[in-house]
């Protein structure tokens, strides 16, 4: 081998060795290069994917709290509940049922029922109070969070009116969710996150999809709440975290930590650098002209493939992808588009999750609100028709076939509604087992006509393991813009005629003004009626009786009128019966005998000698504290008992025989008149006749009103005061307008008579004067 050869072969090394080196070079400023454009461009992503995460973490739990809050606000407007919150001192136990239904309806863990003040607790199904320390944040905005008994909840807190228009909070309703059920392993993989809730005043861990072991090693670690990446290890892993403001707890803010393994957050750039360094090396090989076009040819597509993940982690997808002849560039390429394709079925994913319900596939509550706010706003519509739907007795399925068996049923009543196609309705389920209908093309339709017709889909029965359900419905319909102009108003109107209807046991209710205010009046009126007592608003007026054969006043009956300073008269049909709901009754009970008392006295002083009737009603009748109460008050005021008369309904002592006869014995051994009221309109059975110890039976109006010409109405009378004669009972006919019907029952020996023909109902004072002057008439 000669010089030159050697020469040539030592610069030949000598060029292979330098083209090595510029080839390693350029390998490692390739890597580096591309290394740190790919680790930037992936926490960027990173970053994106962790906020978009974390934004999916709050839209559920805003969307769950929203949901939560807005089942409590049509619950604060219910009328049942208001009603139930305003009898609450008497009847704690029908608040707490019809709370424990609506908890388990709304899917929630825990309630309260507070008053105005959030100081005294109403109702609960854990029976504590709430900390005085921070209760009043609940009815701020933001998403709250609640420790009870080492566990923690959501909450959401509604004021209840019982009068809308109020000023003045009545009570708080309370709802809290668990905070442990709020994250599902779904969500985990939806976000590809592992999500805790952290208290970082105090380092707890409120709720976390870690396991036991990860969650109890976090709740230790040093955790940064700034806002950016951070690391920590957690059983020798390293993981990558960041945080976000979630709520309060107490007056410091809560935040989520969304954390995952630092080494499956790198995993693409780490794969990438790999593909990266054979696809430089194989070119260096071929040539460093090579290595060159091939750099060339794989950068400019790298970085339209760097520009076009900028734009995706800031949400513009792209359409079209560079063009390259290299295989590695083309699988990044779909690794790139299959990454935004990922991303967009997340989202559409999230979408779902957020506007639909997961198990009847319906859109939502918050997707049929937007719809409606939707059709006012466009003004594509000049008539809207919504129907709020309830399933009746859907806690009674869901009790005796089990939550699986219930929810199957809710299936098949989504689908039996979606094969309604007339008008183009938009059906939604609201929540539990309310559904939600809007008809937008219906300028031609009545809404009495639709609401049939969606009833006559529940005609047939549902089949469900072999067992044929028929179910019954109750609708609610208002109308835009008849009824009101606004989505909230439309639905309030929809509810109100809803819950109108399941009380009166209709199949649908179109609302009306009149069911709104109807509701505010009785609730206004039970809340006021043992105000009106101690303020002196309830008065006693008196209608005489006659004894017929005598022609002689010998009593008059105690008939309560309540003088309300702003509705003025209100009869006593539209107060006694919330009296008898709320319980109340007893208490007015005892008012009109002690008034009724102190006027017997009054008029004893007076020389005037007559017995006073007073009503009783069923509850008065089995409180065995009455005969007490009768007897305290005959001494007080040195009353002989035979001039106080009992005056109790047919159908008060048939609904409880046993407990209402105990209860007329004793008044009768103690000298109490006892009168049979409204008889004949009852179901008394002769046994039972025989079996009551009363003095006298009270014919009521109905049978004596047409008395003077009507045959039918002779027979009857003549048959029950026959019957009273045939039992040693004296009677008395109420209803007597005319002198044909007075003498009529003189002829058949009825003992007394009330009614016009004699006098109205007068207050006291005109009262006396008409008993001076009908005496002075007599003699």
């Amino acid at each position: 081998m000669s010089k030159n050869s050697s020469r040539y072969f030592s610069l030949q090394r000598r060029m292979a060795f330098i083209f090595l080196i510029l080839l390693s070079l350029i390998v490692l400023v390739s890597v580096v290069f591309v290394w740190r454009a790919t680790y930037r461009h992936s926490t960027e992503q990173l970053q994106s994917h962790i906020k978009t995460s974390a934004n999916v973490v709050e839209e559920k739990l805003s969307n769950t709290a929203s949901v939560l809050n807005s089942n409590l606000t049509t619950l604060a407007k219910d009328f049942s509940i208001k009603q139930l919150v305003a009898t609450a001192a008497e009847d704690k136990k029908s608040l707490y049922s019809a709370m424990e239904n609506f908890q388990a309806r709304s899917q929630a863990d825990i309630f309260w029922v507070l008053d105005a003040d959030f100081g005294q607790l109403v109702s609960s199904d854990k029976n504590s109070e709430m900390d005085q320390g921070w209760i009043n944040i609940l009815s701020q905005p933001g998403l709250h969070w609640y420790a009870h008994q080492q566990q923690f909840y959501l909450v959401e807190a509604v004021p209840l009116k019982f009068v809308e228009s109020s000023l003045q909070n009545n009570a708080w309703l309370v709802m809290g969710i668990l905070a442990n059920s709020l994250f599902d392993q779904k969500l985990v993989t939806l976000t590809d996150m592992q999500i805790s809730v952290y208290h970082h005043d105090t380092g707890t861990i409120i709720t976390s999809t870690f396991g036991t072991e990860l969650a109890t090693e976090l709740a230790k670690q040093s955790i940064n709440i700034a806002p950016s990446i951070h690391n920590l290890q957690l059983s020798g892993e390293s993981y990558i975290y960041a945080s976000s403001q979630l709520g309060r707890w107490r007056q410091s803010p809560v935040f989520t930590l969304l954390a995952t393994q630092e080494t499956k957050a790198y995993l693409s750039t780490q794969s990438l650098i790999e593909q990266l360094v054979i696809i430089l090396s194989v070119a260096g090989l071929l040539a460093l002209m090579t290595a060159i076009l091939v750099s060339r040819s794989i950068t400019r597509p790298l970085e339209d493939l760097i520009a076009i993940a900028k734009k995706i982690s800031h949400g513009q997808y792209v359409k079209h992808f560079p063009q390259s002849n290299t295989k590695e560039v083309v699988t990044l390429t779909a690794a790139i588009n299959d990454m935004q394709n990922g991303i967009i079925e997340r989202e559409k994913e999230i979408n779902h999750l957020a506007f639909f319900d997961e198990l009847t596939g319906l859109p939502n509550r918050i997707q049929f609100n937007q719809h409606i706010n939707a059709s006012i706003k466009s003004r594509s519509a000049k008539k809207l028709i919504v129907l709020a739907m309830d399933v009746d007795r859907f806690k009674e399925i869901n009790d005796t076939m089990s939550h699986e068996k219930g929810d199957q049923l809710l299936k098949m009543i989504a689908q039996r509604l979606k094969t309604y196609k007339s008008n183009k309705p938009f059906l939604a389920r609201l929540g539990g087992d309310e559904f939600g209908i809007v008809f937008n093309e219906c300028e031609d339709e009545q809404p009495q006509v639709i609401a049939n017709n969606i009833v006559a889909l529940f005609e047939q029965p549902f089949a469900i393991n072999e067992l044929n359900l028929d179910i019954d419905v109750s609708i609610g319909v208002a109308v835009y813009p008849e009824h009101a102009t606004t989505e909230q108003g439309l639905l309030q109107c929809a509810d109100i005629a809803m819950y109108s209807c399941k009380e009166q046991h209709y199949r649908y209710a179109l609302y009306h003004a009149d069911l709104n205010k109807y509701s505010v009046l009785r609730l206004s009126l039970m809340s006021e009626l043992k105000a009106a007592l101690l303020a002196g608003q309830l008065q006693l007026y008196y209608q005489p009786k006659l004894m017929i054969q005598t022609n002689k006043i010998s009593t008059a009956e105690c008939l309560i009128r309540w003088i309300h300073p702003q509705h003025g008269f209100i009869a006593p049909d539209d107060f006694i019966p919330l009296a008898e709901q709320t319980g109340a009754i007893r208490h007015v009970t005892h008012w009109a005998l002690n008034a009724a008392c102190a006027q017997l006295q009054q008029w004893q002083n007076q020389q005037v000698i007559l017995g006073l009737a007073v009503n009783i009603s069923a509850m008065d009748l089995v409180d065995m504290q009455l005969p007490t109460y009768i007897a305290t008050l005959l001494v007080k005021y040195e009353l002989a008992a035979h001039l106080l008369t009992l005056e109790v309904t047919e159908s008060a002592v048939m609904g409880n025989p046993g407990n209402a006869l105990q209860a007329l014995n004793t008044l009768r051994s103690m000298g109490v008149i006892l009168s049979i009221d409204d008889f004949g309109t009852g179901f008394s059975s002769m046994a039972q006749l025989k079996k009551m110890p009363v003095h006298e039976l009270k014919i009521d109006k109905a049978f004596v009103l047409d008395l003077a010409t009507n045959k039918d109405d002779q027979i009857m009378v003549k048959t029950l005061v026959s019957l009273a004669q045939n039992l040693s009972l004296q009677t008395v006919a109420e209803g007597v307008e005319d002198l044909a019907t007075l003498q009529f029952l003189q002829g058949i020996n009825c003992t007394k008579a009330q009614g016009y023909y004699l006098s109205k109902a007068l207050p006291a004072d005109q009262f006396e004067v008409w008993y001076h002057d009908f005496n002075q008439v007599k003699s």
